[in-house]
């Protein structure tokens, strides 16, 4: 078995906090919960900012999704 290879220099307590301060950081950022909530202007109910309403169909003022229109299932064509 290979041995781990040990450090030429001894590394400064400050370089070594740095390191693990950004690692700290990095795991912090991961693990908040980083969805964020709003309320739709037209039916008020809770929705993901920046996106059209999935209740109404409303973003930004104007009407992006008919939600009166039926959908008809799409399916893929062999060719």
């Amino acid at each position: 078995m290979s041995k781990r290879p040990t450090p030429k220099k001894q590394q400064a307590n400050s370089q070594s906090s740095r390191r693990y301060k950004t690692f700290q950081n990095k795991a912090r950022k991961r693990l908040m919960n980083t969805t964020s909530l709003s309320k739709c202007p037209k039916c008020k109910e809770d929705k993901l900012s920046h996106t059209a309403c999935s209740v109404c169909g409303f973003y930004n003022g104007r009407s992006v999704l008919d939600k009166d229109k039926e959908m008809d299932k799409v399916t893929k064509v062999k060719a």
